[in-house]
């Protein structure tokens, strides 16, 4: 289960056991309890609104929420126009971070988890729960580009860096802007996650 502590493989995986790891997944996701539905962003109207939003609460500077974002409202992800023709290892790293927010939603319930989300203790700059349920969904992230591009890619500066940039600029509204403070949580998610495997350091 996504998040869960366990004995992690690491990668890489190549050609079509790229995609077929990713097929399997969307298989788990299709044959949940509560099914999970994908759905393109574009089409519908209240992900365009947010687009619109996003723009103007950041003067212009998330402007790919159509275009680079995976959204997550309850058991329905909203997928970002050319999500489909990723490759299929980054689009399995992208669902099973998004796996986790849907957890989020079904152990916190819809209303509790978009206010603590959206709105505690501010909506932007301050959003300290935003940042914690983020977190424990990049760590997600890092475990699948363990499994799937290998420890070098799991444990880099690169992903790092790719990280802590959605904490602390635009693309979440500034959610946790103390970057050293940032950099400590997901360097310690990319050593437990190398540990998990039996890895002490990247290959």
């Amino acid at each position: 289960m996504p998040g869960a502590t366990r004995k992690l493989v690491a990668g890489p995986l190549h050609g079509v056991a790229r995609l077929e790891a990713l097929r399997d997944f969307e298989h788990v996701l299709a044959t949940r309890a509560r099914p999970v539905r994908l759905v393109d962003k574009a089409d519908v109207l209240h992900q365009r609104l947010a687009d619109m939003a996003l723009r103007l609460l950041t003067l212009g500077r998330q402007d790919r929420y159509l275009t680079e974002y995976v959204t997550t409202l309850g058991h329905t992800l909203y997928l970002p126009r050319g999500f489909r023709e990723r490759d299929p290892g980054a689009q399995l790293a992208v669902l099973r971070h998004e796996l986790v927010h849907i957890q989020q939603f079904e152990r916190w319930g819809r209303v509790a988890m978009t206010l603590a989300y959206g709105l505690f203790p501010l909506p932007i700059g301050l959003a300290y729960l935003r940042a914690r349920l983020e977190l424990e969904a990049y760590r997600e992230t890092i475990r699948a580009t363990l499994e799937v591009d290998g420890a070098e890619a799991a444990s880099s500066p690169a992903l790092r860096d790719f990280i802590v940039a959605r904490f602390v600029g635009p693309d979440y509204l500034f959610m946790w802007p103390f970057r050293a403070q940032v950099v400590a949580w997901v360097e310690a998610l990319q050593r437990e996650a190398l540990a998990d495997a039996g890895l002490a350091r990247a290959a």
